[in-house]
């Protein structure tokens, strides 16, 4: 055979092998969408995919000092691109087909590939050094976290929530468009977590190689990478100031299953999926109520409806375990909160007929007391009954504010 014949033989293989990739891309960006957006009412499906991300499976891991449902599934993945390097990412990450095709139409007007500072591997470095002080710093970041807010834009809630969820996704596009191959290449904290992993096996061959020639005893040179060390010390410090700064804001009132404390504004990757899998419509993105460290994380409001006694989807859709799956019987052993009453605000301080919050409490947690001293009846809340779902916001009529308003605990 020719060289030319050759030579044309491989160029076939490419591109043969190219199609096929493309087609296996465009597959999973298809079964990625049915999975976020799914026909069937109360299917725990949109969990699947930000839980495909190792990134995000390792750092809540960490900072949670557990190992959530759906780790597994990221586990897996990072088992895989220890093999082959950033398999996912050339085989099946719906966001790398976007900026794939930002990057063309980029190309298409001038844009060329330049240098970009890694900024990548310091995003992960800083993140799971912060995860080992229960603050995950950057893990809101992960491509198919963005990937899932996307599906905000036709959920309840504050519209400015539903255009701030999209805007991360918009923004890797923007950069994919500018500097192709700049997000992928440089800057995505999953392809970086990818990398770091598929070094794991080489480092520890060398190591091996290392020690067949010089003695144990005589070994003294640092395995550890000196940038590796600083970068997680300072995501140590950030995670640590962090903490220390939201300590004393306003908490807000979280959905069922979530975990304690700034641990959970942590590992909460804000993918919306608790959001439009309520069927109540009480879970909204938070807005700043929660201080900055929980912006657009999930918060309860019972403005028409309240937390179903018999409903636990939010937990079963939850990829990082910020919400820890439960049954329905763990569910009405919990606390989401305590209502606390405003007699200035209640009709009965104001000598009217208004019986609402105790008829449809699902608790029975709600009687009323007579009080001589004001001569009225007094909703009075039993913390030994009540799960603080909210019924009794929801159903009380005074507006603007609430009579009765559920609180933090």
């Amino acid at each position: 055979m020719s060289v030319r014949a050759e030579s044309n033989a491989f160029s076939d293989a490419v591109n043969s092998r190219g199609r096929i990739r493309q087609m296996v891309r465009g597959a999973a960006f298809a079964v990625a969408v049915l999975l976020l957006w799914p026909i069937l009412p109360g299917s725990s499906t949109p969990a699947l995919v930000p839980a495909l991300s190792p990134f995000v499976a390792v750092g809540a891991m960490v900072a949670s000092r557990s190992v959530h449902a759906l780790a597994w599934l990221g586990l897996v993945v990072g088992l895989a691109v220890m093999v082959r390097r950033r398999l996912f990412c050339h085989w099946m990450c719906p966001v790398g087909v976007c900026t794939d095709g930002a990057g063309r139409l980029g190309r298409r007007f001038g844009r060329r590939i330049v240098w970009f500072p890694r900024l990548g591997p310091w995003i992960v470095l800083l993140t799971l050094g912060g995860a080992g002080l229960g603050f995950p710093l950057f893990l809101w970041l992960d491509p198919l976290a963005r990937f899932a807010g996307v599906f905000d834009l036709g959920g309840q809630g504050p519209r400015l929530a539903a255009i701030l969820s999209i805007v991360g996704l918009l923004a890797m596009l923007g950069i994919a468009l500018l500097w192709p191959n700049a997000w992928c290449g440089r800057i995505c904290p999953l392809g970086a977590f990818q990398d770091l992993l598929s070094a794991v096996p080489a480092s520890c061959r060398s190591m091996m190689r290392r020690r067949r020639r010089v003695p144990t005893e005589a070994t003294t040179e640092l395995l550890v990478p000196r940038r590796m060390l600083l970068g997680a010390a300072a995501g140590a410090a950030c995670a640590g100031a962090t903490t220390l700064c939201g300590r004393n804001k306003p908490s807000s009132l979280r959905p069922p299953g979530a975990v304690a404390g700034p641990v959970f504004s942590g590992i909460c990757t804000r993918c919306g999926n608790c959001i439009r899998a309520c069927p109540s419509g009480i879970i909204e993105r938070d807005l700043g109520a929660g201080g900055w460290t929980g912006l657009l994380t999930p918060a309860l409001r019972f403005r028409t409806d309240y937390c179903r006694e018999d409903c636990v989807r939010c937990t079963q859709v939850c990829p990082s375990g910020a919400l820890v799956r439960m049954s329905l019987a763990e569910k009405a052993g919990m606390r989401l909160g305590l209502p606390r009453v405003d007699m200035s605000l209640c009709l009965l301080g104001e000598d009217r007929e208004c019986s609402l919050c105790r008829s449809r409490c699902p608790y029975e947690a709600v009687r009323y007391v007579f009080s001589e001293a004001d001569y009225t009846l007094t909703p009075r809340i039993d913390p030994n009954k009540c799960t603080g779902c909210g019924a009794c916001e929801a159903a009380c009529p005074t507006s603007p504010r609430k009579a009765i308003v559920v609180v933090p605990i």
